[in-house]
């Protein structure tokens, strides 16, 4: 069998000196090994959940995420993995800066005990990996306005962290609105104002090391997550047509959505305002991931996408 030569560390000039903590993150267009691991950046609200059920329920992969820790399992010495409804689970928490310090002293990655680690804390969790055991990252991507609206009913109706008597126009205007999640956590840049050197490091993070996913295109993205990190459906017929119309029903359903239908504020709206005003980085690395999604079609995409790219190509759009 064909073998690749040995990883080498990659180095940074001054001006991308920002991507060295990252290095143990494969690039998008590095060929995948047998010794990386699939890293699913978690934005909340976007998908995330229903993903997630995908790949357990689904694929039956073995996740590393919050859910192996339940019932005092965060105190067990040795790694080991843990049949939890249906789904396969490492018993470490990498959705807490703590739990993935213990992953990292617990040699999660090196150990080959999971097939994906789940996380939003994108920087926190580089320590996992190493040279020889790399991460190998994708995340879902959402409308930041949607997202926020989303992340507003949800905290009011299931979390119950945000009183209903504050309004979307209050929350909006900082009681309790993220302010540029995405652009925040995938530069490590946690307060003060965002600048755009911020931004523009996020869209090269975003473009060197991601892989993809839209919630608006969940099929798609499913294909594409699978042939990034080569796993396959089930040799067995059967089993195979089973694992499909799950991936179906939970692309419809969807996991972990608002229970009760909400409108999204229209445009003209001072809630519509605010929220664009506390998402802008967020909205422009949005689009630009848009654009990333239609450049890794020719690698990653389904037959009927390249077919369709190529369509649009040539009517000049």
């Amino acid at each position: 069998e064909y073998e690749l030569p040995p990883p080498i560390d990659k180095i940074y000039d001054e001006e991308h000196k920002y991507l060295e903590p990252l290095r143990h993150f494969a690039d998008v267009k590095d060929p995948l090994r047998p010794t990386d691991t699939a890293f699913f950046f978690h934005v909340p609200r976007a998908g995330g959940s229903t993903m997630k059920d995908i790949i357990g329920k689904c694929l039956k992969l073995v996740q590393s995420s919050e859910v192996g820790v339940r019932d005092g399992h965060d105190k067990d010495p040795m790694l080991e993995v843990l049949d939890v409804k249906e789904s396969k689970y490492v018993n470490v928490d990498t959705t807490t800066v703590p739990g993935i310090q213990r992953a990292v002293d617990m040699g999660l990655a090196a150990a080959g005990v999971t097939d994906v680690i789940v996380s939003s804390y994108y920087h926190e969790s580089a320590a996992l990996f190493d040279l020889n055991h790399q991460g190998r990252a994708f995340m879902m991507m959402r409308n930041p306005i949607e997202r926020a609206v989303s992340m507003y009913w949800h905290r009011v109706k299931e979390i119950g962290d945000l009183d209903a008597e504050i309004t979307i126009e209050d929350y909006a205007q900082g009681n309790g609105i993220e302010n540029n999640w995405m652009t925040r956590f995938m530069t490590n840049r946690m307060t003060g104002e965002l600048t755009k050197d911020d931004m523009e490091q996020a869209k090269q993070i975003l473009k060197e090391k991601f892989l993809i996913g839209l919630l608006d295109d969940l099929d798609e993205t499913v294909y594409r997550i699978m042939k990034y990190n080569d796993w396959k459906f089930s040799t067995d017929e059967t089993e195979k047509m089973k694992q499909e119309d799950c991936i179906q029903d939970l692309a419809t359903v969807g996991s972990a959505i608002n229970p009760d239908p909400y409108e999204i504020p229209t445009r003209g709206t001072q809630a519509y305002a605010l929220i664009t005003w506390q998402t802008q980085f967020d909205t422009k690395l949005f689009e630009y991931a848009k654009q990333l999604f239609d450049e890794q079609t020719k690698q990653w995409g389904t037959k009927e996408r390249k077919k369709l790219l190529k369509k649009q190509k040539k009517k000049g759009n």
